[in-house]
């Protein structure tokens, strides 16, 4: 699989924020530099001074986060990857993971497990009418796995638990957010099949 370079629009988008926050201490300090002081003054700029911390931090962990993620595409631990993208609890991680990831060797020979599969699901069932290729193509090789689970009488009762607590709203959200997509009403079709067996 080809391993696409990092998008730098996060990294715009965190800038950009921390230039309107240091704007605003600016003038902060140029009100109290004309005797306007605040009685807050103090506790507005610490405040806002946080806010940048907090944006370096953030920016810092989605970076370590993403380099890891590419490292383990480039190693082919695709699995890994994927696990490390559900960590982040970022669909736009997650996204983006995916897109760098051929789905063919992902779900080949060893599958990823049935419960990072669940959770893959549930976070794509979020929005599903954004991004809706990539989500239903992942999400409905997902149900396979499922539909083989059940199949081979590998599903025990937590299991199934599970697979209802997460695939009862799938169904929800196809009727309501994407009812005329074609592939949607397949993948409908194919999960009922797996409710109605746990």
């Amino acid at each position: 699989a080809v391993v696409s370079t990092q998008s730098t629009g996060g990294s715009l988008e965190i800038r950009q924020r921390m230039d309107a926050i240091m704007n605003r201490v600016a003038a902060l300090e140029r009100g109290a530099s004309l005797e306007i002081m605040d009685p807050n003054f103090e506790e507005r700029v610490n405040s806002h001074l946080n806010d940048i911390m907090n944006l370096k931090r953030n920016s810092s962990d989605e970076e370590d986060t993403q380099a890891k993620i590419t490292t383990l595409i480039r190693q082919c631990n695709y699995q890994g990857a994927v696990y490390e993208a559900l960590c982040a609890t970022d669909i736009t991680v997650l996204l983006e993971t995916c897109r760098m990831i051929d789905p063919e060797q992902l779900f080949a020979i060893r599958p990823p497990s049935r419960e990072t599969l669940l959770c893959l699901v549930h976070q794509m069932t979020e929005d599903l009418h954004e991004e809706t290729d990539l989500k239903l193509e992942y999400i409905g090789r997902s149900a396979m796995v499922f539909q083989k689970v059940i199949r081979e009488g590998h599903a025990d009762e937590e299991l199934r638990g599970q697979m209802s607590m997460v695939l009862r709203p799938l169904l929800i959200a196809i009727d309501e957010r994407i009812p005329r997509n074609s592939t949607a009403r397949m993948l409908k079709l194919a999960v009922q099949s797996i409710l109605d067996q746990i």
